[in-house]
This record gives structure tokens, sequence and C-alpha cells, in this order.
């Protein structure tokens, strides 16, 4: 097969994802932003719903597809999907680009944020959220002020 001579990572970096999903939203396309709870209405699991409005309010361009498998507690009840993207938008923010890096940086953000959120549950993990009568509305939105929150910090 003759090569095209377009190196692919360039092809993938000139097109960031900056539609965030074809179905319903697109960037740009809402005038105020929206909680996590009201995107979640159109459809999305809860982790997909809070990346659509980090990418949103932040003009970012994470690929909500990352977060299709984590809603529902990654189907098993398991680490609450709204949790799981919290920590994909920390690294999003403050992970590192290669080894090099200082990988305690993005764990520091982290563990804040969970601390938060145990603090104010008891748990991060969906079953027990629901047991406990958290609604998925309630987490989605709580977990992503707190993570606008920590982010904030100088950790």
């Amino acid at each position: 097969m003759k090569s095209s001579g377009v190196n692919k990572t360039h092809l993938i970096l000139a097109f960031p994802y900056n539609i965030i999903n074809f179905r319903k939203i697109k960037l740009g396309e809402r005038k105020d932003n929206m909680k996590p709870s009201e995107i979640y209405k159109q459809g999305y699991n809860c982790a997909e719903s809070l990346i659509i409005a980090y990418n949103e309010e932040f003009n970012a361009s994470i690929p909500v597809r990352l977060c299709t498998a984590l809603g529902g507690g990654c189907g098993v009840g398991s680490i609450c999907g709204a949790v799981n993207a919290s920590a994909i938008i920390i690294g999003e923010v403050k992970g590192r680009d290669d080894s090099t890096g200082d990988k305690m940086i993005a764990k520091r953000y982290v563990q804040a944020f969970m601390k938060e959120i145990n603090g104010r549950y008891g748990t991060h993990m969906c079953k027990e959220l629901k047991a406990n009568k958290v609604t998925c509305a309630e987490i989605m939105d709580v977990s992503y002020e707190v993570v606008k929150e920590v982010l904030k910090q100088d950790l």
C-alpha cells in the first residue's frame, strides 16, 4: 500500500475531538454551561456527562468515548463514573506527558478530590452511593463542582 506521506499522529492532533458527539451536543452549541445532570438527561452516562460539561465550560477536548465504559461504576457498581471522570479531568489538567514528569502532582489532586467526596458521602462506590440514596444527578453535579474547586488549589 502506498503511503500518503501524512503522519497519522498529526492527523489525530489536527482533529482533537472538537465535536463532542454528533448525536446530541456539539462544542459551542450551548449558550450557558449546563450541569452534568442536565446533560445526563440527554442519554449520556454519568462519566460522559462530566466530560462533556468540562469540555464545554473550559473549551477542552477530552474524548467522551474514554468514559463510555465507566458509567454505573464500570457497569458493576464499582467506582462511581462521575468520580472516575473527575480523575480523568484531573489527569488532563495536571497529568504528565512522559515518564520524566512528576506523577505525584496529579495524584495529589486526585487524593484531594477523593478526600472531599469520601468526606461528604463516606464512599466513592456507585453501589454504596445508590444504597445511601445519593442520586446520580447529585453525585455528578457535586463531583463536577468539587473537581473544579480542587483544580484551583495549589497542591
